[in-house]
């Protein structure tokens, strides 16, 4: 389910621990599992434990290399997680599982003296979308694609296509295209959108400014996964219609 950026408090979201990432994307509903073993991320586990249970998952943006043990540029709006589970590891890593809640859009950087970092952050809106019949035709193509993938993971597809909640179903889809694109990449023995890798589309479906503007972004990229589809007369049998 869905939750409301709005549904995260002000306290919250005035001290936000952040772990930054160079190629994940953490969406609303995704569970993320992070196994954690810098020192600087060890101490923000131990503060999440201490003073709450969320932490922010920023995309770290391209050049980050440079200023890594610093503070890299990153992506001004990113998802926040709460912390579902914690195992502290005999050589002291810490394996943790965070549920995606919403986005937020940074604000400023805060307390400067911790080794990791702390930011303030607003909470984002996620309407509900106005253009049902654009979303009724990407339903139809995610269908399309799915079963085209694999015609026998019937549950998987129904269970994507079943989701009430319009926004919930629009970042399922966001989270999963990765994989069908990697299916098809492997399968066709070719790399797919080069020019926009997974994390980069994630990124820009996430700071979509409204659900409509989600929908049109993935219609088009699953679109053109079926217009390569149907590109290739050669094609494993799984794959085929």
């Amino acid at each position: 389910m869905l939750k409301h950026g709005s549904m995260l408090s002000k306290e919250v979201l005035a001290s936000l621990p952040i772990f930054p990432l160079p190629n994940l994307v953490l969406l609303p509903g995704m569970i993320l599992p992070l196994n954690v073993f810098e020192p600087r991320y060890l101490d923000l586990v131990d503060h999440v434990l201490d003073c709450g249970q969320h932490i922010g998952v920023p995309l770290l943006r391209p050049g980050y290399q440079e200023d890594y043990e610093g503070r890299p540029e990153i992506e001004p709006v990113f998802g926040v997680g709460k912390l579902l589970s914690h195992l502290r590891l005999p050589d002291g890593r810490r394996f943790i599982r965070l549920e995606g809640l919403a986005r937020v859009r940074l604000l400023a950087e805060r307390d400067l003296s911790r080794s990791f970092r702390l930011v303030e952050a607003a909470p984002l809106p996620e309407d509900i979308p106005r253009d049902n019949e654009r979303l009724e035709v990407l339903k139809a193509q995610v269908e399309r694609l799915a079963r085209a993938c694999n015609r026998n993971d019937t549950e998987t597809v129904d269970t994507v296509l079943s989701i009430t909640d319009e926004r919930v179903f629009t970042y399922t889809v966001t989270a999963l295209l990765p994989s069908v694109e990697m299916l098809i990449s492997t399968a066709l023995n070719r790399r797919l959108f080069r020019s926009t890798p997974y994390t980069t589309f994630q990124q820009r479906c996430l700071a979509c400014e409204t659900t409509d503007e989600r929908v049109a972004l993935l219609l088009e990229r699953v679109s053109a996964l079926l217009d390569v589809l149907q590109s290739y007369a050669r094609l494993p049998a799984e794959m085929c219609n």
